[in-house]
């Protein structure tokens, strides 16, 4: 976000959520932190049903004040009073002995809320968040709520149809080229690799749309470690902007078993630029298509406990191109293709 928002009545901090997340929170826990009245993190909660999972969420808010060196807090809980208050309840307490500045504390549901600890009318205070400044400035910069996470979600749905088609024959084909080629030139896989990628940026760039035997065979190289890890250099190489829009594409249009790579390097762009919540539908994209894909597991750590943006930027920032090359030479076959087992039928 370009614009600076600045957040001073509850309407506010309501109003904000939408564009942060990208969606319309129902059902939730929303946990602000700031420090020097910036912004630090934004991290969302299902309601607890239980004590315990009300405990763990609680733990966890303190976990990102400290992980933050946060000096002020709001927490903004959407749904009814059973499920809400208690857990308000305890995180006041818990938060109260911090020393942390509880900016605002709120209940939402049905377009009214309640301050917590209870100190407005029982019917709730109405509210229209189109009226405030906050959504505004949200707009003027850019960004925009869909009506709920499923539609947020969809965004990231495999495309279907033709091109469905298209690309799994397309990847029928890229595997008997791979399995020809075989694991005797890691380097030459390595450079294929950037190569392939690079052009799939230029084509992007361009405005042109990216063949289906491109799309297959960049998610086949991408399947290689050392192939993927230069990907993930390239944010400085290619705007953000750019990173999201390609491999939001290659994540859709990719076959099963090779959406892993795509879908994880495009969590690591949005989470970088500040999409938190397409970074979470893309980890769990990325999980669902492989549940072992370690550096899905890593981010999706640091998603669920608020690792800043600027943290998991710098664990792959402080990896080098010569390093690469160093890990080439050391472990080469790093740099070959790891294709998943052929589904059956394709």
């Amino acid at each position: 976000m370009t614009e600076t928002v600045r957040l001073s009545q509850p309407v506010d901090y309501i109003a904000i959520v939408p564009y942060l997340f990208g969606y319309h929170p129902t059902m939730s826990l929303v946990v602000l932190t700031f420090h020097a009245q910036a912004l630090i993190t934004s991290v969302r909660h299902d309601l607890p049903s239980s004590q315990d999972e009300a405990i763990d969420v609680i733990a966890h808010c303190l976990d990102l004040l400290t992980h933050d060196a946060a000096s002020e807090l709001a927490v903004i809980g959407y749904g009814p009073a059973a499920l809400v208050t208690p857990v308000l309840v305890g995180l006041r307490e818990a938060i109260e002995p911090t020393g942390v500045l509880l900016a605002q504390m709120l209940r939402c549901a049905d377009n009214r809320y309640w301050p917590h600890p209870d100190t407005g009318p029982a019917e709730g205070v109405p509210y229209d968040i189109t009226t405030s400044q906050a959504a505004v400035g949200a707009v003027v910069a850019g960004l925009s709520a869909l009506p709920d996470r499923d539609a947020f979600a969809a965004l990231l749905q495999p495309l279907e149809g033709a091109d469905r088609d298209a690309v799994r024959e397309a990847t029928r084909v890229a595997r008997q080229q791979a399995t020809a080629l075989g694991t005797a030139a890691p380097r030459f896989w390595y450079q294929e690799g950037l190569r392939c990628v690079h052009a799939a940026f230029a084509r992007h760039q361009a405005g042109e749309p990216i063949p289906a035997g491109e799309v297959a065979w960049l998610g086949l190289l991408l399947t290689a470690i050392l192939v993927r890890d230069a990907a993930s250099l390239m944010v400085g190489t290619y705007p953000a902007a750019a990173h999201i829009a390609l491999l939001s594409e290659v994540a859709r249009r990719v076959e099963p078993g090779y959406v892993a790579a795509p879908a994880t390097l495009l969590a690591i762009a949005a989470y970088g630029s500040g999409a938190g919540t397409l970074a979470r539908i893309a980890v769990d994209r990325a999980r669902a298509d492989n549940p072992s894909y370690s550096m899905a597991y890593l981010l999706d750590y640091a998603l669920s406990h608020g690792v800043p943006p600027s943290a998991v930027h710098q664990m792959h920032a402080t990896m080098t191109a010569e390093e690469l090359e160093t890990q080439l030479i050391t472990c080469p076959t790093a740099a070959l293709p790891r294709l998943p087992a052929p589904v059956e039928g394709r």
